[in-house]
């Protein structure tokens, strides 16, 4: 998501004024604009973090 000022704005094509464009960033609650990890981010951190557990161990004697 993106924010105009302080107007959150989920739209690609929203027009801005050229006056405005100075105030065109990430919102605040977006990944990009420093907010947490978005949902496949999370989904491979918890992979990795987990470290392969899938239950399938051979044992070999």
């Amino acid at each position: 998501m993106a924010q105009v000022g302080r107007q959150i704005v989920n739209i690609p094509s929203f027009m801005v004024r050229v006056e405005s464009e100075k105030h065109i960033d990430f919102s605040l609650t977006s990944p990009f604009g420093g907010g947490p990890p978005g949902r496949v981010k999370r989904k491979n951190q918890k992979k990795a973090s987990g470290g392969g557990g899938d239950g399938e161990e051979e044992d070999e004697e």
